[in-house]
């Protein structure tokens, strides 16, 4: 029996579900993590700037936002630190949407932002978006007078197609009255970072994280950057002190890090990218091409491909999503050893040899 006082829309939703079945022998490529920073001169930086007294007093996000501002040459005003970029679609979608105002969901996407703008009640359109080019005029075409706000995830997960410089520039100006919200989480792994472009739009903000190409996903930190009065009104929906000092100590800490270490890592998850659409086209699978840390594949047996490199060690993604329902999504390890073991797995179980 569900307790009376329960929103009858929540009732019919899910919470969200990652499908993990975690042990200490897996190799995780399920939720597209990125290899770990382990440089003792980055952890004993991160102990430097945090010192003994970090626990007891509440965080001041301040100084990373401070570091952010200077980082993408905006204003701090124009930055807001939250907890990872979940917290950051929340808050936009709180920020920007009513109950029967509408969002426009290129999908499949990340699905965290559907949920978002439908737990306050809002109508979303969805328009599909799998594999091809951005779907430009669709999305126009369903813009209404309650369109307040248009997602755009590019890289996009789960497919990782991107949209381009131009088509952004053009789906801003032909809805000047709706904010775009640019989901830029894996654009390190791309081949054009869209985040100073977005940040010259005057009704965009982009959403960053440090969860993929900084390894950093457990520390939930992410931030936001776009007009002032609209980082300033998800201030204003959100809770205060959502990162912990530690948190952002260790964002500071990388931001801090000499840019060839992140070079390198995201120099290696291209490398494996290409490696494993290779692998699986040479079987005969059709793999979107992708500009993220992780592939998507149809597979005849999708779901004996799943078991059987479960049955390995090797976790990666299912879907819900009846669109997603012959595929896979399969993420770059990003360091020698994981791949190591991914690569025969597959050649294995695809009796492929390269």
């Amino acid at each position: 029996m569900t307790s009376a006082w329960i929103r009858p829309s929540v009732r019919r939703t899910r919470a969200y579900e990652s499908r993990r079945l975690p042990d200490a022998r897996d190799l995780l490529l399920d939720l597209n993590e990125g290899a770990p920073l382990a440089p003792n001169e980055w952890l004993a930086e991160i102990a430097a700037k945090t010192g003994m007294d970090a626990a007891r007093r509440y965080p001041d996000a301040s100084p990373l936002e401070e570091r952010l501002a200077r980082h993408l040459q905006v204003d701090q005003g124009n930055v807001i630190v939250t907890n990872g970029g979940d917290d950051a679609i929340d808050r936009i979608c709180r920020a920007c949407l009513e109950p029967g105002d509408e969002l426009i969901f290129p999908t499949p996407s990340f699905e965290i932002i559907s949920r978002a703008a439908a737990n306050i009640g809002a109508k979303v359109t969805t328009v599909p978006w799998m594999g091809d080019s951005f779907p430009l005029e669709a999305v126009v075409s369903k813009a209404t007078g309650r369109t307040k706000l248009v997602s755009v995830v590019s890289p996009n997960n789960p497919t990782g197609s991107v949209i381009m410089r131009s088509e952004l520039e053009t789906l801003a100006g032909r809805l000047p009255d709706t904010l775009i919200m640019v989901d830029l989480a894996y654009t390190e792994f791309a081949t054009e970072d869209l985040t100073g472009a977005a940040l010259d739009i005057p009704n965009a903000v982009i959403i960053r994280t440090f969860s993929k190409a900084y390894g950093l996903a457990g520390l939930r930190i992410g931030y936001a950057a776009g007009p002032a009065d609209t980082i300033e009104a998800m201030r204003t929906v959100g809770m205060p002190f959502s990162c912990s000092t530690l948190s952002m100590n260790a964002a500071l800490a990388a931001l801090d890090m000499s840019g060839s270490v992140l070079a390198e890592r995201t120099r290696r998850v291209r490398e494996e990218r290409a490696k494993i659409t290779v692998l699986l086209r040479n079987r005969g699978s059709e793999v979107l091409d992708s500009q993220a840390n992780f592939v998507l594949a149809r597979f005849e047996n999708a779901g004996e491909v799943w078991k059987q490199l479960a049955d390995r060690g090797i976790r990666v993604r299912r879907f819900t999503n009846p669109l997603l329902n012959d595929w896979l999504r399969i993420g770059c390890p990003g360091e020698t050893t994981g791949l190591s073991r991914l690569i025969p797995a597959l050649e294995d179980i695809l009796n492929v040899r390269e």
